[in-house]
C-alpha cells in the first residue's frame, strides 16, 4: 500500500445539513482539531443548493467527490446524516466509521421539505456490515431534529448514543464554533 492509499482510507468527510455550507457552525473548528491533533486529513463536502437540496444533487455530488475507499469516516451533521446513510448503502466499502449529529432517517414534522431524503427507508442490512464503529449525538433541547428521531436512527444502526442535556441543534449563532463532544467521539472512532 502506498502512501496516497493509506491517506484515502483514512480521509475523514464532513457532511454538512440543512441551509449550511463547508465553512458554518463547528465544521472548520472540527476539521482544525482532527487534522493538527489526529494526524488524518479532513474533507468537508459543500453540497449544492443546500436551501433547496434534492436527492440527485447530493448522491451525485458525493460519487464525484468522495473517493470510495474501505477505511474512510463520514460525519454527518442533520440533513448530512441521512446522506452518510445514503452513500454508505450506494458503495461497497467497509471498515467505515460513522460519527453522526442531530440526524434522523425517517421524514420529521418540522422540516417536511427534506422527506424525499427519508422517502425510500434505509436498508440497513445492506449499511450495517460496512461500519466498523458508529457513533450519535443529539440534544435533548434540539428544536429542528427532536432527539427521538435521532435515537431511533441510533437504534437503527446499533449505535453509541450520547444524548448531551443542552445544545439545540448545534448550530446556533455565537455559540456554535465549538463541538468537543464530536471531537472527543470522533477520536475514539478511529482508535
Amino acid at each position: 500500500m502506498n502512501s496516497g492509499e493509506i491517506m484515502a482510507e483514512s480521509t475523514v468527510y464532513m457532511f454538512h445539513g440543512y441551509t449550511s455550507f463547508a465553512a458554518d457552525h463547528w465544521f472548520p473548528w472540527l476539521e482544525a482539531q482532527v487534522e493538527e491533533n489526529l494526524k488524518i486529513p479532513f474533507k468537508k463536502l459543500n453540497f449544492p443548493d443546500s436551501y433547496h437540496p434534492t436527492v440527485s444533487a447530493w448522491n451525485n455530488y458525493c460519487d464525484q467527490t468522495i473517493d470510495p475507499h474501505d477505511g474512510i469516516t463520514l460525519v454527518g451533521h442533520s440533513l448530512g446524516c441521512i446522506q452518510v446513510l445514503h452513500y454508505l448503502e450506494a458503495h461497497d466499502i467497509h471498515h467505515i466509521n460513522v460519527l453522526l449529529v442531530s440526524g434522523f432517517d425517517e421524514p420529521i414534522w418540522t422540516i417536511p421539505e427534506l422527506d424525499s431524503f427519508t422517502e425510500h427507508p434505509v436498508d440497513y442490512s445492506n449499511v450495517l456490515p460496512k461500519i466498523r464503529k458508529v457513533t450519535v449525538i443529539s440534544a435533548m433541547d434540539d428544536p429542528s431534529v427532536p432527539y427521538q428521531y435521532t435515537l431511533t436512527m441510533a437504534r437503527h444502526l446499533h449505535a453509541k448514543y450520547v444524548l448531551v442535556p443542552h445544545g439545540h441543534h448545534f448550530t446556533d449563532l455565537g455559540d456554535d464554533k465549538t463541538l468537543p463532544i464530536a471531537f472527543e467521539e470522533l477520536a475514539k472512532l478511529v482508535e
